[in-house]
């Protein structure tokens, strides 16, 4: 008798009716969906005039961030902290000229052009969101020490043909502390 009581006890625990909370099949979407990034090839397209530019270094052990304009004392400047090492890395404003021939397939490699350069071009690696200067496909030379250059943007307006490029971006010890800097470049469209 005792067995069947234990028996009976058990079973009402595994037989009670659970309630599990409803989860919602259809949530409704983000008023706000986070922007969409991808390489606008035909806006790219043509020849870009500096004019002007600042480096931006995160000082990443004390937590606080600086910026230096490039043009503050003269019209050249370095991309690099501490001067520059490669041609790219070298700009002048008003002077500095930055060309994308954009691949017609994406992914693909297409040419950069710095200074109207034409017969040493670097390469361009362009996927459908992501864009590298690269060594040159052609030649020895070395342009960027057998790195690459990320370069990202940011349109500023398509009526004036302005935008900022996102480039060299390195983590440095800058006077004793772990630093983070990078460029922010004011670019200009001038024929396509």
């Amino acid at each position: 008798m005792k067995k069947i009581i234990k028996l009976l006890i058990i079973l009402s625990l595994y037989s009670c009716e659970k309630n599990y909370p409803l989860i919602e099949c259809n949530p409704t979407p983000p008023t706000n969906p986070p922007p969409v990034s991808y390489v606008e090839d035909n806006l790219l397209e043509g020849e870009w005039l500096l004019m002007g530019g600042k480096m931006i270094i995160e000082n990443l052990e004390l937590d606080y961030t600086e910026e230096f304009h490039h043009f503050d004392a003269g019209n050249t400047s370095s991309l690099r902290y501490g001067g520059s090492q490669y041609e790219f890395e070298e700009i002048t404003r008003y002077t500095t000229t930055w060309s994308f021939d954009i691949p017609d397939n994406i992914p693909g490699m297409g040419s950069f052009i710095l200074d109207y350069d034409s017969l040493q071009p670097y390469g361009l690696n362009v996927t459908s969101n992501n864009l590298s200067v690269t060594e040159s496909l052609v030649g020895t030379t070395l342009q960027l020490g057998g790195s690459s250059r990320p370069i990202q943007y940011e349109i500023i307006s398509l009526q004036n043909n302005t935008l900022y490029f996102y480039v060299q971006e390195s983590y440095e010890n800058i006077d004793g502390y772990n630093c983070r800097y990078y460029n922010k470049l004011f670019f200009k469209k001038l024929i396509n």
